[in-house]
């Protein structure tokens, strides 16, 4: 649950940087973007893993 509230938590900031238009979020960008499509397949195996390990 904490690595729950930590991603919503920076997702929160960079929706926020975003919209008000703080800092140079473009040159970094394409990096944010490559980094989360990457932690996508073991963020989900550690969610399945964490959810089965919580039911027993």
């Amino acid at each position: 649950m904490a690595m729950y509230d930590w991603e919503k938590a920076g997702m929160g900031w960079l929706a926020a940087a975003l919209r008000e238009g703080h800092g140079r979020l473009d040159e970094h960008s394409a990096r944010f973007h490559e980094a989360r499509q990457a932690k996508r397949a073991p963020y989900r195996a550690f969610q399945e893993a964490a959810q089965k390990g919580g039911s027993r």
